[in-house]
C-alpha cells in the first residue's frame, strides 16, 4: 500500500505531465493517508499549493503556503521547504525583494537536505536572471546541479544543467551556453512534453542570439502550442513573450500582437509583473512598426514608470529608448537628446540593448546633421559586434551574427553617402560590407564528432526525419570552434591605391533604399558615383537567374531562342543601371568588384561593358588585398567526376590533357574520403558534379560525389586548403544573404578556409557549355594566366549557345 508520501510524489510527477485532475485526486489519498503528522499534511498542503498556483495564478498558491507557515509544531526542514515554495511562487508573481526574503530564511533551514537545498538554490538563481545578474545565477546553478547529483536526481540536475546554459546565453557566449544545454539534453530530452518545450524554448533564444529569427520562431511557436494543449498557460504566454521578441525587428505589427496575447494570459494567471514586461514589448513593437501619435509617447513614458517602479529596470531602458526614437520620429530633436541624456548604457546591458542605443545616438547625430558624431556611435557599435563575432571560430555563426550590426552598418553607410566624401564612402563601404570577412579566419582543429555525423549525414536519404538531427548537431558542434579574438581595421585608401596599380580599378557598390551609389577606385583618384534610386534593380535580377537557369536547361528550339532574348534585354537593362555610368573611370582596366550583398547573384561576367574584362568579386577591398598580395596558382592539379553529369569525366579528362602529373579522381575512387585528401595535396581543385545549395543554411550546400553529398562543413576538416578551386558544380556558386549584406555559400566557405581563388557560377550551367569552356580555362591557367584574366578570354570567345556565367572570386590574379 503506497504511503502518504508516495501518493504525493505520484501527484507531482502528475502535474509534470499536465494532469492536474489526477495530481488532485491523489493529493487527497495523501492526506488521508498521512492522518496526524503535521509535517506530511503541511508537505501535502505545499505540493496543493504549487497546483493551485499552476492553474489559478501565483496569488492563489502564496495565500495557501502563507497558511501553512502559520502550522505550529512543524520542524526546520519543513518551514524551510516551505518558505522555498514561497520564494518561487513570490518570484513568478514578480515581487523579487519578497523572493529574496523568503529564500534568504529557507536556505539556513534546510540543513544538508542535498535535495531541497537543490530546489532552493535553483530558485535563488532564477531570482538572479530576474534582476539580470547572471554571473551569481550561474554560481547558484552549479550549487544546485551539485546537491541534485549528492541527491541522486538526474532529472533535477539536468535542469540545473540547462539554466546554467541560459545564464551564459545573457552573459553573450552563445557557445557555452549552447555546450551546458546539450550536455543536459540527454537527460531531459525522455522527460515530459512540457520539459521538452521549455528547453526547446531556451534553445531558441540562443538561436534568436545567434541571429536566426526563423529558426527561433519555429521553435517559440511549437512550444507554445504544446503549452497550450496542456493548459499551461503561464508557460505558454512566455513562450509568447519570447516569439514577440524574436519578432520584433522583421514583423513588428505581427510582434505586437502576439506580445499583446501574452500579457492578457499572464493577467488572467495572476502575473503582473510579467504581464508589464509583455506591455512593454507591444509598445516597443509599436513604435518599431511606425507609429508616431502622441498617446503612444504617453503611454510609453507611463509605463516606463510603472516598470521602474516593478524593478523590470533592462525593460524600462529597452522602451525608453525606443521610445526616443518615436520623439526623433516626431521632428523633436531637443526632447530626444533631452531624453538620451538621462540614459546611461553599461556593460551590464545586453549587446542588444547596447546596439539599440548607439542606433538612436546615430539617429539623433543625423537628424542634427551631425554626421561625423553619428559615424563615431555606428563605429563603436561595429567595434562590439566585432569583438563578439571574434571569439567564435565558425563561419556559420560568425555569418548570422551580423544580424545584429545590420542597423548601425546602414546608418553608417547612409551618413557616408550623406557626406559624400570619396574617402568617407570608401571607409563605410567597407566597415559595412565587412562584418564577417574583418574577424580573422581560424582553421578548427580536426573534429571527429563532427566528422562521424558528416560521414552519417552522407548515408541518409532525403526526408529521413533523422537527417535533421544530426544537421543541426552538425551546425551546433561547429559553433564551439574557438575565434582568435583578432580583428582587421580596414585598408587604407591610398594602401588600396597602390596595391591596385595603374592596370586595375576597384568598384565598391552601394545599395541602400532610394538610393544606389558606385565608387570607383583607381591609382590615382576615388569618385563616387550617383546611380539613382535602384527602383526595380532586385526584380531584373530575379528575372535574369531565372533566364540563366532554363537557358541551361533549354539549348535548342524556338523557347531556347526566346529565353536568350529575354536575357539579353534584362542584363542590357542592368548594365545600363550599374555598369554604364562607371565605364568612363575604368578605362581598359581589370576590375575589383566589391557588390552589396542586394547584388548578390549578379552574372557580372555577362553584363554589358564588363564582357572580356578580368574581373574578380571580393569580399571587401581590405580582403582582396590580402588575398592579392599571396595570390598564385601552383602546379599540383586534382580533378574529380561525380556521378550522374553526362559530361563530367570528359570535363575532367579534357582539363587534365592541360596539365602534368594531374590527379583525376572518377566513378567509385570520387568518395568524401578520397576527395578530401585529394584536396589536402593539390594547389588547384576542380569538382564537377551535380550540387545543390542550402537556403536554410548554406553551408550544407554540396557537390554530390560517389558516396554521398560533400559538404561546406567538410572543407573546415582539411588540414590544407588549394589555393584555386573550381566548383563546375549547378547551384554551388548560389549565395544565401544574411541580414542584408553577408553572402554565405560554398564559394565563401571556400574563401573563409583559405583559398585565394574560386571559380564558381551564380546560376546553372550547360553541361557542354562548362565542359568546353573550363578545358580552355586550364590551359590558359597552365600557360600563366591569372584564373580571372583566363575566365575573361573564355569569355569574351564568340557563343552561340546558352550563356557562360561563371565568375572569379577571391584574388582573381
Amino acid at each position: 500500500m503506497p504511503t502518504a508520501e508516495d501518493l504525493r510524489q505520484r501527484a507531482m510527477t502528475a502535474v509534470r505531465a499536465g494532469n492536474f485532475t489526477g495530481a488532485r485526486s491523489m493529493l487527497e489519498r495523501a492526506r488521508e493517508r498521512a492522518g496526524s503528522d503535521r509535517d506530511q499534511r503541511a508537505l501535502i498542503g505545499l505540493s496543493d499549493a504549487y497546483v493551485e498556483a499552476e492553474l489559478h495564478g501565483a496569488e492563489a498558491g502564496l495565500q495557501r503556503c502563507a497558511a501553512l507557515l502559520g502550522t505550529t509544531g512543524l520542524s526546520p526542514a519543513t518551514r524551510g521547504r516551505i518558505l522555498s515554495q514561497l520564494a518561487l511562487l513570490h518570484l513568478r508573481a514578480g515581487d523579487a525583494g519578497a523572493a529574496e526574503t523568503s529564500i534568504s530564511q529557507a536556505i539556513p533551514l534546510l540543513g544538508g537536505e542535498p535535495e531541497h537545498l537543490g530546489r532552493a538554490y535553483l530558485t535563488r538563481g532564477n531570482l538572479h536572471l530576474h534582476r539580470r545578474e547572471p554571473l551569481a545565477a550561474v554560481s547558484d546553478f552549479e550549487a544546485a546541479r551539485d546537491h541534485y547529483a549528492q541527491a541522486d536526481m538526474a532529472e533535477s540536475s539536468g535542469k540545473a544543467e540547462h539554466n546554467i546554459g541560459y545564464a551564459h546565453l545573457l552573459l553573450g557566449d552563445l557557445v557555452t551556453a549552447l555546450r551546458h544545454m546539450d550536455d543536459a539534453k540527454g537527460t531531459l530530452s525522455p522527460m515530459t512534453l512540457v520539459m521538452q518545450s521549455t528547453t526547446n524554448q531556451d534553445r531558441a533564444e540562443v538561436m534568436l542570439a545567434a541571429g536566426r529569427p526563423r529558426e527561433a520562431a519555429r521553435a517559440l511557436e511549437a512550444a507554445a502550442a504544446a503549452y497550450g494543449a496542456q493548459g499551461l498557460r503561464r508557460f505558454q504566454a512566455e513562450s509568447e513573450l519570447v516569439l514577440a521578441k524574436t519578432l520584433l525587428r522583421q514583423d513588428p505589427a505581427r510582434a505586437r500582437v502576439i506580445a499583446r496575447r501574452a500579457a492578457r494570459r499572464f493577467t488572467g494567471h495572476g502575473s503582473p509583473t510579467w504581464a508589464l514586461r509583455a506591455d512593454a514589448l507591444a509598445i516597443v513593437a509599436e513604435i518599431e512598426a511606425g507609429g508616431t501619435g502622441r498617446a503612444l509617447l504617453t503611454r510609453a513614458d507611463e509605463l516606463v514608470e510603472v516598470l521602474r517602479l516593478n524593478d523590470l529596470r533592462e525593460e524600462a531602458d529597452q522602451l525608453s529608448l525606443v521610445a526616443c526614437r518615436l520623439v526623433l520620429r516626431r521632428g523633436d530633436t531637443g526632447g530626444a537628446a533631452a531624453r538620451l541624456s538621462r540614459l546611461r548604457v553599461t556593460r551590464r546591458h545586453s549587446i542588444a540593448h547596447r546596439l539599440l542605443s548607439h542606433e538612436v545616438r546615430a539617429d539623433l547625430a543625423l537628424a542634427n546633421g551631425q554626421h561625423s558624431r553619428a559615424r563615431r556611435e555606428v563605429t563603436s557599435g561595429l567595434a562590439a559586434v566585432h569583438a563578439w563575432q571574434s571569439s567564435f571560430g565558425s563561419l556559420d555563426l560568425q555569418s548570422t551574427l551580423v544580424g545584429h550590426g545590420r542597423g548601425l552598418a546602414g546608418r553608417g553607410l547612409d551618413s557616408a553617402l550623406g557626406d559624400g566624401r570619396p574617402h568617407v564612402v570608401y571607409e563605410w563601404s567597407e566597415r559595412a560590407r565587412a562584418l564577417v570577412s574583418r574577424v580573422a579566419p581560424v582553421r578548427p582543429p580536426p573534429d571527429e564528432a563532427i566528422a562521424a555525423d558528416l560521414s552519417l549525414l552522407r548515408q541518409l536519404p532525403e526526408g529521413d526525419r533523422t537527417r535533421v538531427e544530426v544537421a543541426e548537431r552538425i551546425a551546433r558542434h561547429s559553433w564551439s570552434a574557438p575565434g582568435g579574438g583578432e580583428i582587421g581595421e580596414p585598408a587604407a585608401l591610398d594602401e588600396l591605391m597602390a596595391g591596385l596599380g595603374s592596370d586595375s580599378a576597384l568598384v565598391a557598390y552601394v545599395v541602400r533604399p532610394h538610393r544606389t551609389a558606385a565608387l570607383v577606385v583607381t591609382d590615382g583618384r576615388a569618385t563616387v558615383v550617383p546611380l539613382g534610386d535602384g527602383a526595380g534593380l532586385r526584380n531584373r535580377l530575379d528575372s535574369i537567374a531565372a533566364d540563366l537557369d532554363m537557358a541551361a536547361s533549354r539549348t535548342e528550339g524556338p523557347m531556347a531562342e526566346a529565353i536568350r532574348n529575354s536575357l539579353a534585354r534584362n542584363l542590357a537593362w542592368v548594365g545600363t543601371t550599374l555598369v554604364e555610368p562607371v565605364l568612363p573611370l575604368l578605362g581598359d582596366r581589370r576590375v575589383v568588384l566589391t557588390p552589396s550583398g542586394v547584388l548578390a547573384g549578379t552574372p557580372w561576367t555577362l553584363l554589358p561593358g564588363l564582357v572580356g574584362r578580368p574581373l574578380t568579386i571580393a569580399p571587401s577591398a581590405t580582403r582582396w588585398l590580402q588575398l592579392h598580395a599571396e595570390a598564385e596558382v601552383g602546379t599540383r592539379v586534382g580533378l574529380v567526376a561525380g556521378p550522374r553529369v553526362a559530361r563530367a569525366e570528359e570535363e575532367v579528362t579534357r582539363a587534365c590533357h592541360a596539365w602534368t602529373g594531374a590527379e583525376v579522381l572518377t566513378g567509385p575512387a570520387a568518395s568524401s574520403a578520397q576527395v578530401a585528401q585529394l584536396a589536402q595535396r593539390v594547389d588547384l581543385l576542380h569538382l564537377a558534379g551535380h550540387g545543390r545549395h542550402s537556403g536554410e543554411n548554406p553551408l550544407f550546400s554540396a557537390v554530390e560525389l560517389a558516396d554521398g553529398p560533400w559538404f561546406g562543413y567538410d572543407i573546415d576538416a582539411l588540414a590544407h586548403t588549394p589555393e584555386t578551386v573550381v566548383l563546375s558544380a549547378c547551384e554551388l556558386g548560389r549565395v544565401s544573404v544574411r541580414s542584408g549584406e553577408e553572402a554565405v555559400g560554398m564559394t565563401a566557405a571556400w574563401l573563409h578556409a583559405g583559398a585565394r581563388h574560386v571559380l564558381s557560377s551564380p546560376a546553372l550551367v550547360a553541361d557542354e557549355v562548362a565542359c568546353e569552356a573550363l578545358a580552355r580555362w586550364h590551359v590558359l591557367v597552365a600557360g600563366g594566366a591569372a584564373p580571372a584574366v583566363a575566365l575573361a578570354e573564355v569569355g569574351a570567345e564568340p557563343r552561340d549557345g546558352p550563356p557562360l556565367p561563371f565568375l572569379c572570386f577571391g584574388a582573381g590574379w
